[in-house]
């Protein structure tokens, strides 16, 4: 009995002394977690002052950065303002520049123009230069020209005269035409007759000149008389041909002569079966188809 209250009191002996070993595991424990704790605390709290004060400073360097992002953002909206007047000041000075060069542009053309000009009015002035002078010369050649003329005419006039004189050397002429208007009276004498009405017969005379340039043998007279309406008086059936233009005439009297170079009188006797008009008439003499000599005489 006594070893089995022995043997319980070993164990319960034992059992308090684990049970007071594990307390005092416990205890230990207990005091190390404390300790642990309280340095932890400890730590904590100044990790956490340090913090706070980071924090702090963080905050501190957040709200000076917020007070310098305010303050750029303030001066990138006065920068942006700036840019914006910049590129409008900009854009008008862009647009000043182009209406410039516009400026510019048209003062080159005008300019250009204007050395045009003063290049055309230099060409203008060597032309009124150039005018002036041909014009003296022109006036010096009208002058000239006016003295060529004169001579020219002079010439003229002296060649004129010299075929003149070569005509009347070359081809035959009749002089001295003289037109007598007759009125036969019954066993009288005839009378000279100014009254057309009263006019039966009419006497031509003339002469034809000697020339020795011109070829002797026979040569054709025509008499040609017209009345003031321009017909022929007792007008021919036959024509001659006027050697100058080629035309067919018809002719009041016809006759050749044997001609050696030697002046010729002729004369014809015109007698009029019809009475004749008064006004103007014209006698023609042609020899060998040229005219030669007439005359115009009038009756009342």
């Amino acid at each position: 009995m006594e070893n089995y209250r022995e043997k319980r009191l070993e164990r319960q002996l034992k059992s308090q002394q684990s049970t007071s070993i594990v307390i005092a595991v416990i205890l230990l424990l207990s005091i190390l977690g404390n300790v642990f704790l309280f340095v932890r605390n400890s730590t904590m709290n100044n990790e956490k002052e340090e913090l706070s004060k980071e924090l702090a400073t963080v905050t501190a360097e957040k709200e000076a950065a917020e007070e310098a992002n305010a303050r750029l953002k303030s001066d990138i909206a006065g920068l942006n303002a700036q840019i914006n007047t910049i590129r409008e000041s900009a854009a008008a000075l862009e647009a000043e520049i182009n209406l410039r060069d516009v400026r510019i542009n048209r003062l080159r053309n005008q300019v250009a123009e204007i050395d045009q000009l003063r290049q055309q009015v230099a060409e203008l002035e060597a032309l009124r230069e150039e005018f002036a002078r041909l014009r003296e010369e022109r006036q010096q050649l009208m002058a000239d020209l006016q003295e060529l003329k004169e001579k020219l005419s002079e010439m003229e006039t002296r060649h004129q005269a010299l075929l003149a004189r070569v005509d009347e050397a070359t081809y035959l002429k009749a002089y001295n035409v003289c037109v007598t208007n007759l009125r036969d009276r019954w066993l009288g004498r005839p009378v000279t007759m100014e009254l057309a009405r009263r006019v039966n017969r009419t006497t031509v005379s003339f002469e034809i000149n000697g020339n020795i340039l011109v070829e002797p043998g026979s040569k054709s007279i025509h008499l040609v008389m017209t009345d003031p309406e321009g017909n022929v008086v007792n007008r021919s059936q036959e024509t001659f041909t006027i050697a100058d233009t080629g035309e067919t005439r018809h002719f009041t009297e016809y006759t050749a002569i044997q001609y050696n170079r030697q002046s010729v009188p002729l004369s014809f006797t015109l007698v009029h079966e019809d009475r004749l008009e008064s006004g103007t008439f014209l006698m023609e003499v042609y020899i060998e188809g040229l005219l030669s000599g007439g005359k115009e005489f009038s009756l009342e």
